[in-house]
């Protein structure tokens, strides 16, 4: 019996190394995300204890009332800039997460046609052999 050898196998390489390579992207924008989203929560604590600040302190100058309230408000547009960030990225993600899902059909396709011409292989080699055996029997019966 001979060996099977797929001739689409580099193409089926290729085409699961690019399914990698998507996967490995996908990855790099959830860690992007949860970065994002990480500095987001740090950003509303530090607001927080911001406004802790300016309503605790009972002799609270004016200058620093507006130090506080600018501060505050500098710490909102950076939590909105971001969260504007994390939304391009989830749209990026879906983008990667679509290209994905074509990346895995086009791989998919590749080994049922490999499974498909392994199954003819099989079955072409098993007629081989018994066309192989039934000619060894005939010699035989003829001796």
């Amino acid at each position: 019996m001979t060996k099977f050898k797929y001739k689409f196998e580099a193409i089926k390489n290729i085409k699961e190394r690019f399914e990698k390579i998507v996967q490995k992207e996908i990855a790099i924008i959830n860690l992007d995300i949860d970065n994002l989203k990480t500095e987001i929560e740090r950003l509303n604590n530090e607001r927080k204890g911001t406004r802790l600040k300016k309503l605790t302190n009972s002799s609270v100058k004016i200058s620093d009332l507006q130090f506080y309230s600018k501060h505050e408000n500098y710490l909102e547009s950076q939590m909105k800039i971001l969260r504007k960030m994390v939304e391009k990225k989830n749209i990026e993600k879906a983008k990667k997460l679509e290209e994905l899902i074509k990346r895995s059909k086009e791989t998919k396709t590749f080994e049922k046609l490999k499974e498909k011409h392994k199954d003819e292989h099989t079955k072409t080699q098993e007629k081989i052999e018994q066309l192989e055996m039934d000619e060894i029997a005939v010699k035989e019966f003829n001796r």
